[in-house]
């Protein structure tokens, strides 16, 4: 089964029901719900969406329901020590996508999915975008 790593964008797409962004992020993990992929997201991106969620004056219940089926669905990875020391030590010019990229290595991502593809130039793992995701994955049941 491909391991999916999900950007803090998809997560925030998805609980945040961000137009235009919100129904492929929502397609997304109706294909981790179903069993067709393994989602996993860092640690990190919940505590941005949390941050996210609260700037745009979300309930604390409602910010804490979202993560709970966030963490249903997901493989939470580490943002760890190790994580953060390859980041620093990284070609990366934006910290916290150095942090995603490491986090999604460490847990053996086959894939990361993002909107900001541009951001991950430097990755060894394939990066797409969610339409482009969704097409592969489209692709692949249809052979």
């Amino acid at each position: 089964m491909k391991r999916i790593f999900l950007d803090a964008n998809v997560i925030i797409d998805l609980l945040g029901e961000r137009y235009p962004w919100f129904p492929e992020a929502l397609n997304i993990f109706n294909l981790g719900d179903l069993g067709k992929v393994k989602l996993i997201c860092s640690s990190l991106s919940l505590g941005t969406a949390s941050y996210i969620m609260e700037t745009k004056k979300m309930s604390s219940a409602d910010i804490f329901e979202g993560i709970d089926l966030i963490c249903q669905i997901c493989d939470v990875a580490a943002v760890d020590s190790a994580v953060v020391r390859q980041a620093l030590d990284s070609r990366f010019t934006d910290f916290e996508d150095a942090l995603q990229y490491f986090s999604a290595l460490a847990a053996n991502a086959d894939v990361i999915v993002t909107r900001n593809e541009d951001d991950f130039e430097h990755s060894e793992i394939p990066v797409y975008n969610p339409s482009q995701f969704l097409a592969l994955m489209e692709e692949e049941q249809n052979l």
